[in-house]
């Protein structure tokens, strides 16, 4: 299926092209495909993306709907490959190629965010007539000229210059996972989401500009997405899950035992649902990570693109499950250990940075509203110029990505609806809960548990010390009475408790 924007003047004629142009095209798929006089037009092709975000101060809402453009990149498949965060809470994807007003309609095949990559298919044939992948260089440049290149609203194939400075490790969008990157500058205006192409291959997928400097994930992890994509079960990218300090003060290497002209990186946390979890120790020097040193910066000499973040050598060429030897120094005793990289997910974290495909989770009881943290929260509350509550800071800071089996999240008031049933708490917003009605409280489930066993005819909550207020109580009649009110006068959704 396909359909175009036309005008109404035409609207007949172009119904009788269309479809005289569906039975040509139909013919030509059935014999050969249609050859191209340019490749690199048929290999680009214009995704236009529909989405809608929720909102995370009023989580019973969503936000406006949003339309973007983005460039794909026809691969073998055929499948479209994409590098963009738009993916995730889209409502409607449609794709065109050559130039065209023609649209059709596109599915997700595959994406992951720690990427973001994603793969689309389209399932009317008629969509791939005319167009052809573009080889995926395998390595990437360091310095010279490139080509970018996109279709634009006019119909026009859009190319321009790029200067390579550098190749550098980097995260693209929400990822936490660091990926070989091409750094460039272009006076192209405009875009972010450019096809990067050299000597007639693809050399990576732009994700985002600041001004000239345009940043883009290089194609050998194009490649390794795409290999890895083919798999039965797609395993995503690996991260070591640790954190380190550098090690160039001269008093710090010599109290751990470092040698003269030694490098390393000494671990400062260990996360539990890390790839380093249950081998390596805080305080541990990392010294060599696959049999490659590290220097006292944290960086490696990479064979084709010069220093770049060791944290490349746990994700670069390796997968989830690979088994990878380190050489650390702990305790002044050198050993060799050997770790099992894992794919690390925002749901294992006790503040999730990111959220997909879903709203927040809330309950709304006598018009004070519960969420648990996460990261488009925090966003949320900073957007305006607001700061969040230093607190929130506080708690991501010591807390974020630390798992904790007895709080797996932390609950956080995040605004009153003024009703009768609040009166005097109207003004409080973003405190961390710790008890309910005398309960632990680490998630919302238990917080809703929590709220079936009232105190003596009263809901009482309890906050983190050193937050203004210890304590709310409500009574229980004023809440149920005050539920239907609630829900009618600011409009709040089914998630109400």
């Amino acid at each position: 299926m396909r359909y175009a924007v036309t005008g109404t003047s035409s609207a007949l004629g172009t119904a009788l092209g269309l479809a005289l142009a569906v039975a040509s095209e139909a013919a030509v798929v059935a014999s050969a495909p249609l050859k191209t006089p340019d490749p690199l037009r048929a290999s680009v092709v214009s995704v236009r993306i529909t989405g809608q975000e929720w909102n995370w101060r009023t989580p019973w809402a969503k936000q406006a709907p949003w339309n973007r453009v983005v460039t794909g990149l026809v691969v073998p498949g055929p499948r479209i490959l994409l590098a963009s965060a738009a993916i995730g809470n889209h409502l409607l994807i449609e794709v065109q190629k050559l130039g065209r007003d023609e649209r059709w309609p596109a599915r997700v095949r595959l994406a992951d965010v720690e990427g973001p990559l994603a793969l689309l298919e389209v399932d009317d044939p008629s969509f791939w007539t005319g167009l052809g992948p573009l080889p995926l260089a395998e390595t990437v440049p360091i310095s010279g000229e490139v080509k970018v290149y996109r279709w634009i609203r006019s119909g026009q194939f859009d190319a321009a210059t790029a200067n390579v400075r550098q190749v550098r490790a980097a995260r693209h969008g929400l990822s936490r996972v660091s990926l070989p990157s091409l750094e460039m500058t272009s006076a192209m205006e405009g875009g972010d989401s450019e096809v990067v192409v050299g000597d007639g291959k693809a050399l990576g997928l732009v994700t985002s500009r600041n001004g000239d400097a345009l940043t883009a994930i290089a194609s050998p992890i194009l490649r390794q997405f795409l290999k890895d994509a083919s798999e039965p079960t797609y395993p995503g990218f690996a991260r070591a899950g640790v954190a380190w300090q550098e090690m160039t003060n001269p008093a710090l290497r010599e109290d751990l035992g470092l040698r003269p002209g030694e490098g390393g990186v000494r671990l400062t946390r260990i996360l539990p649902h890390g790839s380093g979890a249950g081998v390596l120790e805080v305080g541990d020097v990392i010294l060599s990570v696959g049999g490659v040193e590290i220097d006292p910066t944290g960086q490696f000499e990479h064979p084709l693109y010069g220093r770049l973040s060791c944290a490349l050598l746990f994700t670069e060429g390796h997968r989830p499950g690979d088994a990878l030897d380190l050489g650390i120094l702990r305790n002044r005793e050198r050993l060799s250990v050997k770790i099992t990289l894992r794919r690390m997910l925002p749901e294992q974290e006790e503040i999730p940075p990111y959220v997909i495909g879903r709203g927040p989770d809330y309950a709304v009881v006598g018009g004070l509203v519960f969420q648990e943290l996460t990261g488009p929260y925090l966003a949320a509350a900073s957007e305006g110029g607001r700061r969040p509550a230093p607190r929130l800071l506080i708690a991501v800071d010591r807390e974020g990505a630390i798992p904790n089996p007895e709080r797996p999240r932390i609950v956080v008031l995040t605004s009153v609806l003024p009703d009768a049933a609040n009166l005097g708490f109207q003004d409080l917003r973003d405190l961390i809960v710790t008890t309910v009605n005398g309960k632990p409280i680490g998630s919302l489930p238990e917080l809703r548990r929590a709220l079936a066993s009232p105190v003596g005819g009263y809901h009482v909550v309890e906050f983190l010390p050193g937050q203004g207020r210890g304590r709310l109580v409500l009574d229980v009649a004023e809440v149920e009475a005050s539920r239907d009110r609630v829900k009618n006068l600011y409009g709040v959704g089914s998630g109400a408790d």
